[in-house]
């Protein structure tokens, strides 16, 4: 199985920046470097041109002096930096008269031209070379090894290399400060909806979003008005369709009652009957708690849970010989008050149910260490395979084999009461290893207790 890695944008744009900067910086070099390459050239070129004018001067044997061991001169005497190689060559090829270091052998024994230059490769390098002739065939020839030249473009690459790498490592800084920047509407609008609860469907808005984000934020705001409407049909029709469905189910309970007082004798088929009405019955009004806790919204208050359970109906628990106890090591705790009074019921409701007769339930409250309260409902009755743990919970989903009736309803009346607090609900074993344990962990701050249980 393949997992899809994940990209950032962030990163691609600052790479893409960087390597498009790159390249035209590289590009922007090799095209300095050709100009000055050039224009260089043609200031080196110009030096030789004059060099052998002056070369041209001398006659055989005699000197001048502008021409010290191989370095121009000027016209005061002072000795130039610009060194250059002579040969003053005769019309036979031969050199009657060089420079310091310059080859024996002439650069361009024949030349076909009365002046030009040429590139030629003498004693092991590349020459480049300037040729004078004059009207009896003796010509001026004045050259300057290439290794100079490059040298010099080396040391002007080197120059610009180091200030190009630094504003290079700018433009990245820049470029990533000013891209995070312009992606922060992104992370904003993320926030945003990260921020929205699961009953929250109202349109996401950030301000002045960017025109790239518009038509994304359009279509995730049209979503979630479509979403809101169907989940508003499906409430009403739950609900509406519960509603209605109650008044025929108390008619059909009250009928099946008045039969068997009209008949004064017990019928098993009329009791089974009256027992699938109450079973049709709570399912009812399971699916009205559900479409109630769909629709209304969460305020939160200070439940004293001594309080909470004192309020519950016991006669349940009494028809069947139980015993309800308390351990609430938290007294208080922040959730609706009407909504944790559904799910306790429920809980206990459930324990009564698949418990055992003349059994233990215990209601157990007590401080989280990171915070919060945890609320669990206990019993040693049968029990539940840890195997199926996982599907409690689900809506109409039940344990077979009970002998007890039920609509499956009331754990994920629990489930979704902890959705709306935040909290977790999870299953553990009951009292002293036997049973079934039904665990709520609410977050939050434990509120201080103001009474003790």
């Amino acid at each position: 199985m393949t997992t899809s890695r994940t990209w950032s944008l962030r990163q691609r744009l600052l790479w893409m920046v960087m390597g498009i900067s790159m390249g035209l910086w590289l590009v922007s070099l090799a095209i300095v470097i050709g100009v000055a390459w050039f224009a260089t050239s043609e200031v080196f070129d110009e030096a030789l041109e004059e060099g052998a004018r002056l070369v041209l001067q001398l006659g055989t044997g005699s000197e001048n002096p502008s021409l010290r061991n191989g370095h121009l001169a000027d016209g005061r005497g002072d000795t130039l930096k610009l060194r250059m190689y002579y040969q003053l060559v005769g019309p036979d090829g031969r050199v009657l008269l060089r420079g310091e270091d310059t080859p024996e052998e002439a650069f361009l024994p024949h030349f076909p031209h009365r002046k030009g230059f040429a590139t030629v490769h003498r004693d092991g390098e590349f020459w480049r070379v300037h040729v004078r002739q004059r009207q009896d065939g003796i010509a001026a020839q004045v050259a300057q090894p290439l290794e100079e030249r490059l040298d010099l473009l080396e040391d002007m690459a080197e120059n610009l290399a180091w200030p190009a790498l630094l504003l290079l490592a700018l433009l990245g800084l820049a470029s990533w400060f000013t891209i995070r920047h312009l992606l922060r509407p992104l992370e904003e609008l993320a926030t945003r909806i990260a921020s929205k609860s699961p009953t929250d469907l109202s349109p996401v808005s950030t301000p002045h979003p960017p025109r790239e984000l518009q038509p994304m934020l359009a279509a995730l705001n049209s979503l979630l008005a479509r979403l809101e409407t169907t989940l508003d049909n499906e409430r009403r029709f739950t609900a509406d369709a519960a509603h209605e469905l109650r008044t025929p189910l108390s008619a059909l309970r009250m009928r099946t009652q008045l039969i068997e007082r009209e008949l004064g004798l017990p019928v098993p088929q009329l009791r089974q009957l009256r027992a699938d009405v109450d079973r049709c019955t709570a399912l009812v009004e399971s699916l009205l708690a559900l479409a109630r806790l769909d629709a209304q919204p969460l305020e939160r208050e200070t439940v004293a849970l001594s309080a909470l359970v004192a309020s519950l109906d016991l006669a349940a628990v009494q028809a069947r010989g139980m015993v309800l106890e308390c351990a609430l090591a938290a007294s208080h705790l922040q959730a609706s008050p009407t909504l944790l009074a559904s799910a306790l019921r429920n809980l206990v409701d459930n324990a009564v149910r698949y418990g055992r007769e003349q059994g233990r339930i215990r209601i157990e409250s007590q401080p989280l260490p990171a915070g919060g309260v945890r609320l669990a409902v206990r019993d040693d009755g049968p029990g539940v395979a840890a195997s199926a743990r996982a599907q409690l919970g689900q809506r109409f989903f039940r344990i077979l084999g009970t002998g007890q009736s039920g609509n499956g309803l009331g754990l994920s009346i629990v489930a979704r009461i902890a959705t709306l607090h935040a909290a977790t609900l999870h299953f553990e074993d009951g009292l002293e290893g036997r049973g079934l344990g039904v665990v709520l962990d609410f977050p939050g701050e434990v509120p201080p207790d103001t009474a003790s249980d």
